[in-house]
């Protein structure tokens, strides 16, 4: 009897859990690229993203990116020239906390807004070369390692679309990134869409 009566509870529990809260896996393609998982719950959901970052960068961004960590070595050489760069593939990783807005004349799309945090990083390999105070000539230094991390907050808006008839959502999001480190308070644009499938 006793056993009944655990097992009609553990079952009601499940069963309450599962209804009340469902969960989308996907991909997502923007910044970054790549896995997309989102926990629903009651008004609200946990949002994860995993992948490549840094996609519509172009060599510009690298050049910055060499010059700050240039500046921040305190070198004080006469003059200094990047010559080129090697990049990992750089990997981000977005948590977000999302609250859900459906929107009643429109069955199965809901807004969404919410804020979370934001790591990005990669190895860089520079060339470069400098001269020496009262030197001629230059000097050439290859393969220079530098592991480029930055941290901050997000802020983030978005589209959801759900299907009725199939366990299928897609959406679009915007989100505004703060960065906190490496260069504080230096803030980035990045967007994306993609597809999940729900259960």
């Amino acid at each position: 009897m006793h056993k009944q009566i655990l097992t009609s509870l553990f079952v009601l529990l499940l069963t309450g859990s599962t209804t009340a809260q469902s969960w989308g896996v996907g991909i997502r393609l923007g910044d970054p690229s790549g896995l997309s998982v989102k926990k629903y719950g009651q008004g609200h959901a946990w949002e994860f993203s995993l992948g490549r970052t840094h996609i519509f960068s172009g060599n510009g961004y690298y050049n910055d990116r060499y010059y700050n960590w240039y500046n921040g070595q305190n070198f004080g050489y006469k003059e200094h020239q990047l010559l080129g760069y090697r990049s990992t593939v750089p990997i981000g990783l977005q948590v977000h906390y999302l609250i859900q807005k459906p929107m009643s004349d429109a069955p199965g799309l809901s807004w969404y807004y919410g804020f979370g945090g934001q790591l990005r990083t990669q190895r860089l390999e520079y060339d470069y070369r400098y001269k020496l105070e009262g030197g001629p000539d230059w000097v050439v230094v290859n393969n220079e390692a530098v592991i480029e991390t930055d941290l901050g907050l997000d802020g983030v808006i978005g589209l959801e679309y759900k299907f009725n008839d199939a366990p299928v959502a897609v959406f679009l999001d915007a989100t505004l990134f703060m960065e906190l480190f490496n260069d504080p308070f230096v803030f980035d644009g990045q967007g994306g869409i993609g597809v999940r499938y729900t259960f």
